[in-house]
């Protein structure tokens, strides 16, 4: 793993989420203290998750991290992605992009191949971990994260992100 181009991707989230975001998209997360952060601390999140489950290969581990590093650029801001993205890691983000929201998400993520699943299993994930949605689409998340699961865990087996997500969708269909 190039280090060095993990870091520049980490501060370009940073900057794009903090500098060039769009008036629709969020700068700041909130979670239910009301303690707020930059929002670029999903994305770090989610490729710190799949970066260190080791259950899968490098092969896998890597572009995933460094797709879901950039996955809401496209998305929540005004940059494009940095010239240095690989075509592979590209392609990965592009899959992830919905700028029609929840709904289009929804529809069109099963139907991908499974590792967009899987990187969209983190993405979802970490927004249940983080408590930063609104209570009136628990149901939706928890049943769309549940799929996400199903199918990751099919693929690739029991990972931890897999174990995360039934603690975190039984957490919220219970409320």
């Amino acid at each position: 793993m190039n280090y060095k181009k993990f870091i520049e991707y980490i501060a370009f989230a940073a900057e794009a989420h903090q500098e060039k975001v769009l008036p629709r998209a969020k700068a700041m997360r909130t979670f239910p203290s009301g303690e707020r952060i930059p929002y670029f601390t999903h994305s770090v999140w989610c490729a710190m998750m799949i970066l260190l489950d080791t259950q899968l290969p490098g092969r896998i581990r890597i572009p995933g991290a460094e797709a879901l590093l950039l996955h809401d650029v496209l998305e929540d801001t005004t940059s494009p992605l940095p010239k240095s993205v690989s075509d592979e890691v590209r392609h990965l983000v592009e899959e992830m992009t919905y700028k029609g929201g929840f709904d289009e998400e929804k529809s069109a993520v099963l139907k991908k191949p499974p590792f967009i699943q899987l990187l969209k299993l983190y993405d979802k994930i970490a927004t249940l971990y983080d408590g930063d949605l609104d209570k009136t689409r628990y149901k939706e998340w928890t049943e769309f994260s549940q799929k996400l699961a199903k199918t990751v865990e099919k693929e690739y087996g029991e990972l931890n992100i897999v174990l995360l997500a039934r603690e975190l969708i039984k957490k919220y269909q219970s409320l």
